[in-house]
């Protein structure tokens, strides 16, 4: 009953109409727009000014989650007023997004090969940059030696996706020098943008322009300081992947050799500086993330691209739920046209447990895709067959003369070494497929992992319990036919001596 009662309140949830509307409508915002309206809501609320930073950004956060979570809202009952729903976490082909191939390509002379710690390199920036952009439940997984799967389910912008993970991000400090025939080029001082602390970009004076102020770590400040105290009065251009950060009328970045960099006029000692450039909003904005999620070791590329809409999820969903609905119910009938009374009794049990799987899912934030639904659905088969093995040893038990008590309880322990020794079998196949398998088979081995282990409590604590619950009459096993038969042949020995 306590299990009961905790999947329902973990599984479904019941909100006003007017809410889930509000939330899916915030869900379509642009990425940046959703963070202002969010952190305007935010501190209107009355406690904002008793709040440390702590439990403001504790506040936005969950905020930001229930509006993300709006994509993957099930909706199972409504009327005017209010809806009774459930937010399992769903994956790329059920939510639709994007999905990208990208391929680490080496550097020399500083990075002539990929090796596994570049991937794990290249992998954390990654990670970084789409966390920047405000996509939840992404995934990031290496594939092979150089390559990295990237998904990001309910994406809005797949090109800013692209921009942002795909470009290098590398921002070096260079003094202006000129070589022996007296033609200036600009020379790396060691100086890079991975000594930043902090980057952010903050609108300029001059209406429509943004700039970058960054703050050095303590290591890269005095590097910035000795650099400007020795260029007082010279040059220092700040490129970006190679081309100065200063853009031309139209946008574009200055050629090298028209930049002019920055005249240094004084040390700089604070560790502090500003990068300007004629950028937009949006450009600084993707600059200042791009620089605290860090610079890519090596250059990356799209390899290929793959997109699914959110009504291809939405129509998987369907097919989904009515697959598992078909599944279960076809399980159900064959239950109880072959076991009568014991086989409703699994059948109660069998609700349990797909309530209780559910809900574990959703608690432990599980995944949930398509190969995921496949797991769940073969797990079902696997808790009946737990059933079926029970009842099967406690009608041998009867056989045998002893009561029903006796019997349901030598069947449970007859019964016990199979299923465990079964279960465990399935559960180092699915280990096995979670350490070495891709994401997709992952996801089927997790759901399956699972579902076996829920099904050995149902079938071992509920479908006893609920046994030893019904009322003890001898036709619970087909005995009472049996019983009835037999008396009537004794009435009739008795007749005829």
């Amino acid at each position: 009953m306590l299990a009961f009662i905790w999947s329902i309140s973990t599984l479904f949830q019941i909100e006003k109409q007017e809410n889930l509307a509000e939330w899916r409508k915030l869900s379509e915002l642009p990425v940046n727009a959703l963070k202002r309206e969010l952190w305007q809501r935010a501190e209107k609320q009355p406690n904002w000014s008793k709040m440390d930073r702590y439990e403001r950004e504790e506040t936005y956060k969950q905020m930001l989650e229930r509006v993300q979570s709006a994509s993957s809202i099930q909706a199972l009952w409504h009327n005017r007023r209010w809806a009774v729903f459930t937010d399992l976490k769903l994956g790329l082909d059920l939510r639709g997004g994007c999905q990208l191939l990208l391929q680490a390509v080496p550097a020399p002379p500083l990075v002539p090969e990929i090796t596994h710690d570049v991937m794990q390199s290249v992998q954390t920036v990654i990670d970084n940059r789409i966390n920047s952009l405000g996509v939840s439940e992404t995934l990031v997984q290496q594939s092979g030696k150089d390559r990295l799967i990237v998904e990001l389910p309910g994406i809005k912008d797949p090109q800013q996706a692209k921009d942002r993970i795909g470009t290098t991000a590398l921002l070096e400090f260079k003094e202006l020098a000129y070589d022996p025939v007296n033609k200036r080029y600009w020379k790396n001082v060691g100086l890079t943008g991975s000594e930043f602390k902090h980057a952010q970009a903050v609108p300029s004076v001059a209406g429509g322009v943004w700039r970058v102020n960054f703050e050095f770590k303590p290591e890269g400040a005095k590097k910035f300081g000795e650099l400007t105290t020795r260029l007082v009065g010279r040059q220092i251009g700040i490129f970006l992947d190679g081309q100065p950060t200063d853009r031309g009328p139209d946008g574009t970045p200055l050629l090298p050799e028209r930049y002019r960099g920055v005249t240094v006029k004084e040390p700089i000692l604070a560790g502090s500086g500003e990068i300007t450039g004629n950028f937009d909003k949006e450009q600084a904005v993707d600059l200042a993330l791009k620089l605290n999620a860090g610079a890519l070791p090596v250059p990356v590329k799209i390899i290929e691209e793959r997109s699914v809409g959110a009504t291809l999820g939405q129509d998987s969903i369907k097919k989904s739920l009515i697959a598992g609905v078909v599944g279960i119910s076809m399980v159900m009938l064959f239950m109880i046209l072959v076991y009568g009374l014991p086989g409703l009794v699994a059948d109660c049990a069998l609700i349990l447990y797909t309530l209780t799987t559910l809900a574990l899912f959703k608690t432990f934030t599980v995944t949930l895709t398509l190969a995921g639904i496949a797991g769940f659905i073969l797990s079902v088969g696997m808790a009946v067959d737990a059933n079926i093995l029970i009842f099967e040893r406690t009608k041998e038990e009867l056989k045998t003369g002893k009561s029903l008590y006796s019997a349901i309880e030598n069947g449970f322990g007859r019964a016990f070494s199979s299923i465990f020794d079964s279960n465990i079998n399935s559960l180092i196949a699915c280990g096995v497929l979670i350490l070495f398998g891709t994401a997709i088979v992952k996801g089927f081995a997790v759901t399956l992992a699972i579902g076996v282990i829920v099904s050995m409590f149902t079938a071992i604590t509920a479908t006893r319990t609920l046994l030893h619950l019904v009322p003890k009459y001898d036709g619970l096993f087909g005995q009472k036919t049996k019983n009835i038969i037999a008396s009537a042949r004794g009435k009739e020995a008795q007749k005829n001596p």
